[in-house]
């Protein structure tokens, strides 16, 4: 790994790791085309689709740690929330990593592809939240969990950045409290494919290390901004790099 290699994968890690904070994601919706497209444009060796996800789990995986330690003390942070999405979507994304050999890199990018086109379409639904939700349902919460994290688990994502607009326009919780939740469930979803992608030895070591320390050092910084930014603002970044990473990869 060459030094321009090192210096590209540490400001893809530093990206990744502040949005995760700023906006309550894991940062896999900039990370994973990034590191598709960043290295050969800047004449660095490219990688493929199943080194691209192991590397964005690993990423995922440590900046939602890193997050989630300071998310939990907030007061939005809700436990049950959290144990049912949680354990579906930890479920699931272990199913997703071992089902994602089965499938090309092209069927990869094309299973992002339409759960970010999704995620789009849902931030644009206006839904009305309700600031004094604290029942849920419980069962829905397992199922969307398990759905999310099978489809997460074979791009290697935590799935925030489609839990996000689902807990919003399905659940309709204020902004704030999606953010203190998600990306703690999105912690908890990441280990299954970070584990598993670990051991079919789709995640190289070096750039793996410099890809999290980027991230842990800058995720505290953004969640801590975060809390200062407005929820419509958190929304449209959100939407952005959202179709960003959609027109990268269809080009």
């Amino acid at each position: 790994m060459d030094i321009l290699t090192v210096i590209i994968i540490l400001l893809i890690g530093i990206l990744g790791g502040f949005i995760s904070g700023l906006v309550g994601i894991g940062g896999a919706i900039v990370i994973y085309p990034a590191i598709l497209l960043i290295p050969p444009l800047l004449g660095a060796p490219s990688y493929s689709a199943y080194i691209a996800s192991g590397l964005t789990s690993s990423q995922v995986f440590f900046s939602t740690l890193s997050g989630s330690l300071k998310a939990r003390k907030k007061p939005e942070f809700s436990p049950k929330l959290v144990f049912y999405m949680g354990g579906g979507m930890i479920t699931g994304s272990t199913i997703g990593a071992f089902l994602a050999n089965l499938f090309d890199d092209s069927f990869v990018n094309m299973v992002y592809i339409i759960i970010a086109l999704l995620a789009l379409i849902l931030m644009f639904i206006n839904v009305k939240p309700n600031p004094d939700q604290t029942a849920f349902n419980n069962p829905l919460l397992a199922i969307i969990g398990l759905f999310v994290g099978i489809i997460s688990g074979v791009v290697g994502a935590g799935g925030a950045f489609i839990i996000i607009p689902i807990l919003l326009v399905v659940f309709k919780l204020p902004m704030n409290t999606v953010v203190a939740n998600s990306i703690i469930i999105a912690f908890i979803s990441s280990i299954g494919a970070f584990v598993i992608k670990l051991l079919q030895g789709y995640i190289p070591l070096g750039e793996a290390l410099i890809l999290i320390i980027g991230s842990i050092i800058f995720a505290p910084l953004g969640l801590k901004l975060g809390e200062k930014v407005p929820s419509i603002i958190q929304k449209w970044i959100i939407s952005i790099l959202i179709i960003v990473a959609i027109i990268q990869l269809i080009i």
